[in-house]
């Protein structure tokens, strides 16, 4: 792990921001943990914070919150969705263009857990061929598992792959609370009983793009900085993996058939008198 010199992080930033106090550059050879159980807990200094947000991009609430980083000269870290990626790579592109780290969070957010591996297999490289396709620079080699439920096999395979696994330190669980001043308290809550840490949220919920400005402010005059991880090495892709067929891939594909089949009948011809006479 090699860390960067302070002043390449900050000189940037206005005063008074909050900025990055240190970008740190993780070696993620043998697909080592990040945060707790299995994470190194001096990944970290006392008072430092690293950003995450999970399950995006989504047009807006993923662009309100890049909007309150850039305010706050800091960055983050995005672990996105597959399926989410290849409708929105316009939005995937602005995060990697501004500067955030970018991380995969399976195809279709699936409990890798439950899944046979062939399947958990295709469901992270999916992931990562989908945000390096959209992404203008090259993505990271950071995974975080959905529901943070992994197995032995996933586990395996991401050390094989040399892909770091990110687990979470404080969980601001706006997936469930929808209230952003709730989500704060949660939040600086957890900062200040733990001292340090990864902190999950999602750019897909409003509540959560609302509570950012404040939430930052916060961390800013609580005094914790902000750190950002970046990796040494590009992560291997593996070409021609076919994202999976799930349930709305499926349903999707019955809308799809459905409006072009009343798309046609709209196009068609109405019959003629002729027409009848001759059908008949």
């Amino acid at each position: 792990m090699i860390a960067a010199s302070p002043a390449l992080a900050d000189d940037a930033c206005p005063a008074g921001t909050l900025g990055v106090s240190r970008i740190v550059e993780v070696d993620t050879t043998g697909g080592p943990w990040f945060g707790e159980p299995h994470g190194d807990r001096n990944l970290l200094s006392p008072g430092e914070v690293v950003l995450t947000f999970d399950d995006g991009p989504s047009p807006k609430d993923t662009r309100t919150i890049l909007a309150a980083l850039a305010k706050e000269c800091t960055k983050a870290t995005f672990f996105v969705v597959g399926s989410m990626v290849v409708q929105h790579p316009d939005v995937l592109a602005e995060i990697a263009n501004q500067g955030h780290t970018i991380g995969t969070h399976t195809w279709s957010h699936a409990n890798l857990a439950a899944l046979p591996i062939s399947q958990a297999t295709q469901e992270i490289e999916s992931a990562f061929n989908a945000a390096q396709k959209a992404s203008p620079t090259p993505i990271a080699p950071f995974f975080r598992y959905p529901y943070l439920s992994s197995s032995k096999q996933t586990v395996d395979y991401l050390r094989s792959r040399n892909i770091g696994q990110f687990a979470v330190d404080i969980d601001s669980l706006d997936w469930r609370i929808h209230n952003s001043k709730a989500l704060i308290n949660k939040v600086m809550t957890g900062l200040k009983a733990r001292g340090r840490g990864i902190i999950l949220m999602h750019d897909i919920h409003k509540s959560t793009a609302d509570a950012l400005p404040e939430l930052l402010s916060q961390i800013k005059a609580a005094g914790f900085k902000v750190v950002q991880l970046k990796p040494k090495a590009q992560v291997e892709m593996i070409a021609d993996v076919a994202p999976p067929v799930t349930l709305s891939h499926v349903k999707s594909a019955v809308r799809r058939f459905k409006h072009q089949r009343t798309v046609s009948r709209a196009k068609r011809p109405a019959p003629t008198e002729a027409g009848f006479k001759t059908i008949w």
